[in-house]
């Protein structure tokens, strides 16, 4: 079971949240990416995946290799800010790339503008309280869909919503498992999560 839990807070890891949002959109809801479309979301797919997952990897295993963090886990709450810093800083270097130099609609746009809010809404929390980012992660998912779901009531999402209501379960119950984090830690990043992504598109679409 620990095999599990650990397999899951991997491969459900918080920095492919965008990636897998993304990837959701493009197939149940490609209208929603528009004017993107064909080969171009893709690319699009491809440059999420390498500025929020590739890029910030890479930062940490930066961190770790200099010892100016002791694990890739980040365990230490105090040794999370430094890597929560770059984080939030690569995400609002993607959301301004999507704004200024790619055609992308509001939507997207305001997802990305919301999971900078979260990171470094997440990054101040960290210098006080260890909260869970994947738990943070997993509501950010739900909270999308859910005002997503809301623009457009005729969309067949409901598929796509409880695949998320699944991946939430997971990674929860696998942090818990794992002692990763408290129960107030998991439940309060998943609120904060869903809170932060669901007022960003109902507030900035």
């Amino acid at each position: 079971m620990r095999f599990i839990a650990t397999f899951i807070s991997y491969v459900l890891h918080p920095l492919l949240m965008p990636t897998l949002l993304f990837l959701i959109l493009m197939i149940f809801l490609p209208e929603a990416l528009q004017p993107i479309s064909g080969k171009i979301t893709l690319y699009i797919l491809l440059l999420i995946f390498i500025t929020t997952f590739i890029i910030p990897v890479f930062s940490i295993l930066g961190l770790r290799t200099t010892k100016t963090i002791s694990s890739m886990r980040l365990e230490n709450r105090a040794e999370r800010i430094l890597p929560f810093t770059f984080i939030t800083i690569f995400y609002g270097m993607t959301t301004y790339l999507f704004h200024s130099k790619i055609e992308i609609n509001n939507l997207i746009l305001s997802i990305f503008i919301g999971a900078t809010l979260l990171v470094a809404l997440l990054t101040i929390i960290t210098v006080f309280f260890k909260i869970s980012v994947h738990a943070a992660g997993a509501g950010c998912m739900m909270g999308y869909l859910l005002a997503i779901m809301q623009l457009f009531p005729d969309q067949q999402l409901l598929a796509a919503f409880i695949i998320i209501i699944i991946i939430s379960g997971l990674v929860l119950s696998a942090r818990l498992y794992l002692n990763a984090h408290t129960s107030i830690e998991a439940y309060s990043g998943f609120f904060i999560g869903l809170t932060i992504s669901f007022l960003s598109i109902y507030l900035l679409f």
